[in-house]
């Protein structure tokens, strides 16, 4: 009975010290009134975006609370780079803390408990006891403990601020605990900030979602900053050279063989938006077929995902290539290295801006599909020990403000814009959209709110495959992609005859019912050495698939004239 005890007492101490004993250094400054306090932001954000919120809000607190700081920003990569590095510094630290408080191992289990949102009610059975001092590693006792010590900790690592991103991104981060409502005063945070403007977060002025999708976490643990839209960049001289006269405008324009290598695509691995974009492709694909069949909702959904994946294997057949960066997507378009690409609204926008000539008119332009998108909000949040929580929660109270809304849609030069670059965002504010801001905005005809009127993001459709949509399009498009476009080569010179088309389009190894049913279950479990066994198999079983297709049509290509 004794040894049990002593682990309870252990760690019901390490949950009162922990807040005190591991606080990052930076949280031991002084949080008002020092020159050159310094505010720590993790981000995926351009370095457009990074200088003028800096700019601004350094200003900001120089005129409006007589403070000099400075604004630090690390960007590790994008937004799925920083989820991986912003765990593996919680898990490090948290570790130090387990051990220290505790004396009890740091096993996977606990490494994994920590994070687990579903542990976080109250602890209502008993740990058994080994007549030692240690708990078996997967003691429910034990791994609850281990969740509420990290709850309640102060631990943080060095960064007050997560900006910039998805939601979903933004979900998970929340879920695990490493952003909070409020710091450890109750004081500072995006929560307390909605204590103090209650009137912000009106329905009128910055909504909780629009059309299925979040702008804020039901807890305030991030809220949305501006709005997203997913769509296509083209180049129309490129088009145009390749005798292609009508610009594309939905998804499925993107499977036109006439495109085959002139497609740029980023790495839904890698990026959270270019797998938001992908998603929003697949409910286009399940509204559609909901409306023209009239199937009921089950059924529509499966239909519309596999379907979806055949138009995906088509796109990605039409690719140049992944990238690494999103960024460069619109970029090659621009330069004519590609003719399309699929990126985020704003990419699409600052590019048609940079390229713009004299008399107005630019070669790049964005288009957002009919039908086809949905508006989403781009998060901030403050994460758990922020060094300087007061000051993380006065960039928050600035970003959302009407000052601060400003900079993400004024021209450059304008009164409350901003000073050098054009960032083209639509701010999330709907009383930004008003006609006293119009002669200053950069894109005064985009009101993302009426735009997207027509369409309706369905989370329980295809939410919980958000990291499964991931896996298979690389297992099925990314890994095996030089076969695949010498499939598609040759099924385009053998006059893409109708059995091989289908044949190319054989979706069975990724079908709704197997992603369902084997594919995302595996996913969520812990057995990594499971799934990096099943990517493989994925990526053999289509690298073999696109090599018999190559094979065969291959064979049947005319010989080439003289």
């Amino acid at each position: 009975m004794l040894p049990r005890l002593s682990i309870v007492l252990a760690l019901l101490a390490a949950v009162l010290v922990a807040p005190f004993a591991f606080q990052p250094e930076g949280a031991k400054r002084k949080l008002h009134g020092a020159p050159g306090d310094r505010l720590v932001i993790i981000t995926p954000h351009n370095e457009s975006i990074r200088a003028e919120f800096g700019r601004a809000f350094v200003r900001h607190m120089r005129e409006n609370h007589g403070r000099e700081i400075f604004v630090d920003w690390r960007q590790p990569g994008g937004t799925s780079e920083i989820a991986r590095f912003l765990r593996s510094e919680y898990s490090s630290r948290f570790e130090s803390l387990w051990t220290k408080t505790t004396g009890l191992p740091f096993t996977r289990s606990i490494r994994e408990a920590f994070t687990d949102r579903t542990l976080d009610p109250p602890a209502t059975q008993e740990g058994r006891t080994t007549g030692t001092t240690l708990l078996p590693p997967d003691d429910p006792a034990e791994l609850t403990a281990a969740r509420r010590l990290f709850l309640e900790s102060g631990i943080g690592v060095g960064i007050d601020l997560f900006f910039g991103g998805g939601a979903y991104d933004f979900e998970r981060q929340a879920a695990a605990g490493f952003l909070v409502a409020r710091d450890a005063s109750g004081r500072f945070g995006p929560g307390a900030l909605a204590e103090e403007k209650p009137d912000w977060f009106r329905e009128e002025v910055m909504p909780a979602s629009v059309s299925g999708e979040p702008f804020r976490d039901a807890e305030f643990r991030w809220v949305g900053t501006v709005l997203s839209a997913f769509g296509i960049c083209y180049n129309s001289d490129v088009l145009s050279r390749l005798g292609i006269a009508e610009p594309p405008r939905t998804w499925t324009d993107l499977a036109d063989p006439r495109l085959f290598g002139q497609i740029a695509l980023a790495d839904p691995t890698k990026s959270g938006s270019t797998t938001k974009a992908f998603e929003m492709l697949v409910q286009e694909r399940i509204q559609t077929i909901q409306r023209e069949r009239a199937l009921p909702e089950t059924a529509a959904v499966a239909a519309g995902w596999d379907e979806a994946m055949r138009l995906i294997l088509r796109i990605s057949a039409n690719a140049r290539y992944y990238t690494d960066s999103a960024a460069k997507v619109p970029r090659d378009v621009a330069m004519g290295d590609a003719a399309v690409g699929m990126c985020i609204d704003f990419y699409g926008r600052t590019f048609n801006e940079l390229f713009r000539s004299d008399d107005g008119e630019s070669r790049v332009h964005f288009v957002m599909p009919r039908g086809g998108t949905s508006i989403g909000a781009d998060p901030i949040g403050m994460l758990r020990g922020a060094p300087q929580p007061e000051l993380a929660h006065r960039f928050i109270e600035f970003v959302l403000s009407p000052e601060g809304q400003k900079i993400w849609n004024y021209r450059p030069g304008t009164n409350g814009g901003p000073v050098r670059f054009a960032l083209r965002r639509p701010p999330i504010r709907k009383d930004f959209y008003v006609a006293a801001n119009e002669p200053a905005m950069t894109d005064p005809e985009v009101n993302p709110y009426e735009l997207t009127a027509g369409f309706t993001y369905h989370p329980e459709w295809t939410g919980s495959l958000f990291t499964a949509l991931r896996f298979v399009i690389r297992g099925a498009c990314m890994d095996p992609h030089e076969e695949q476009l010498a499939a598609w080569e040759a099924l385009i010179d053998a006059g893409l005859p109708p059995e091989g088309v289908a044949r190319f389009e054989n979706v069975s190894p990724i079908a709704h019912a197997r992603v369902v049913s084997e594919i995302a279950p595996a996913l969520r479990g812990a057995d990594k050495v499971a799934q990096v066994r099943m990517a493989r198999e994925l990526a053999e079983t289509y690298r073999a698939h696109y090599r018999a297709i190559a094979e065969r049509y291959g064979r049947d290509r005319p010989p080439p004239s003289s």
